[in-house]
């Protein structure tokens, strides 16, 4: 369960910038509120994150990005090879310091965890590790200077020899996990499989097709069945989904067309070909039962974009995990998305603890019937520095209160985070 993420330095964010999921004082629907059984940690089931084009909403998902990639992923880079790391370019003091990321969360042994890195093109500047076996936090590991290392009594003689096989653009969380020390594995295993992030439809196509091609006969007819379960619920009369699929040399992999969808380029997945069918039934006026099949280039786009949702959200709410979705708007009806959100709010199907963190301009799910103060948040680029400001509408001085509308106040500019169009420059 994810606590807290922050970033600063990286991309358009200079100051540090905190996307929070522990709820506020606010009672308001107690049922968007995570708890975990026999603990005191709670946390927010769903944010929503608005605000202009080029504002940061994107940035702050590729921060989230990046740094979960490094941890799952800096073995491969080899000695010397640089970080993929963009610092804030609009002044020249940002540029030469590192970028910081940081995670709280609650890992899957019950304990809550705390951590963080600084990290240059070069090398891994800052790195530490907290966990709350009580109330006090527990030092597992603190890094600084790259090389230099300290640790709590008891702890350093089953870390200490780890930080041989750590190279200075290598993170020591994954490297001392991936010798199998017992003491970061809980942390490591977390960040490397509690937390999703989708900001493209092709990723959203590659993850659902690999759980639909499921060796295992009843994994994939449950997710097929699951898929089409959602598919109804959105008012779309299909009965059943059939999947098979083939694979393709590379001759006939380059021999595949691609499509275009909403100005992006989805390339056929390499090695396979997919064969989607979706049976539809419709009741006749005299009681008969139509059912005939389309294949998925016949289907609208909106329903391809649930038949790719399907999937990840089942298994999403079958592991408890958090689900990261850049414009979850694209395509689909606000009513369909409004039922994605719900689903994280209802405990017959978010049984789990899953969350759901989602960017969107769609301001009709933008309501206090249905959300708290606490999960919606705003990206504005500050005109005095050009740098992404993150707040909440639980930031406000002046306090929202539960009557307000809030889409009509922020179409109206009362919270920022909106564009502003010049008219005369659109008509000349």
């Amino acid at each position: 369960m994810l606590l807290q993420f922050s970033v600063e330095n990286y991309l358009s964010f200079r100051e540090q910038a905190v996307l929070s999921l522990i709820p506020s004082s606010d009672k308001e629907h107690p049922e968007n509120i995570n708890e975990i059984s026999g603990s005191k940690y709670r946390a927010l089931n769903g944010i929503l994150v608005y605000g202009a084009n080029a504002s940061g909403k994107t940035n702050l998902f590729k921060a989230m990005t990046v740094a979960l990639n490094l941890v799952r992923r800096c073995s491969e880079l080899q000695p010397g090879q640089p970080i993929p790391i963009v610092p804030f370019k609009m002044d020249n003091d940002s540029k030469k310091k590192p970028s910081s990321f940081e995670f709280q969360f609650i890992a899957d042994d019950g304990n809550k965890y705390v951590y963080g890195f600084k990290a240059s093109v070069k090398r891994i500047e800052e790195e530490y590790l907290y966990c709350y076996y009580s109330n006090q936090p527990t030092k597992i590991f603190d890094r600084t200077q790259c090389t230099e290392y300290s640790y709590s009594r008891g702890i350093k003689s089953r870390l200490e020899t780890f930080e041989k096989v750590t190279n200075e653009n290598r993170l020591f969380l994954s490297a001392s996990a991936a010798w199998n020390a017992t003491v970061t594995r809980a942390a490591y295993e977390w960040l490397s499989l509690g937390i999703d992030t989708y900001t493209n439809l092709q990723e959203f196509q590659d993850r659902a097709f690999e759980y639909y091609r499921d060796e295992k006969d009843q994994d994939k007819r449950d997710y097929l069945d699951f898929t089409s379960e959602l598919l109804q619920q959105a008012d779309i009369k299909i009965s059943r989904i059939d999947f098979d699929y083939r694979t393709l040399t590379e001759d006939q992999v380059n021999q595949l067309p691609s499509i275009i969808v909403n100005n992006q380029l989805i390339r056929p997945q390499t090695g396979f070909e997919h064969k989607v069918i979706t049976k539809h039934s419709l009741e006749m006026e005299d009681g008969t039962v139509v059912e005939q099949c389309f294949g998925m280039g016949e289907e609208s786009l909106g329903t391809e974009l649930l038949l790719y949702f399907g999937p990840l959200l089942k298994d999403t709410f079958s592991k408890g995990k958090v689900m990261m979705i850049d414009e979850i708007d694209r395509s689909l009806h606000p009513y369909i998305v409004k039922h994605i959100i719900q689903l994280f709010q209802n405990k017959k199907y978010n049984k789990k603890g899953a969350q759901l963190i989602a960017t969107t301009h769609d301001t009709s799910q933008m309501t206090l019937k249905q959300f708290r103060r606490d999960q919606i948040f705003f990206t504005e680029i500050n005109p005095k520095t050009a740098s992404t400001d993150l707040y909440s509408l639980d930031d406000f001085e002046l306090p929202v209160r539960k009557t307000d509308n809030i889409e009509k106040g922020y179409l109206q500019g009362r919270y920022g985070a909106i564009p502003y169009v010049q008219p005369e420059v659109l008509i000349a």
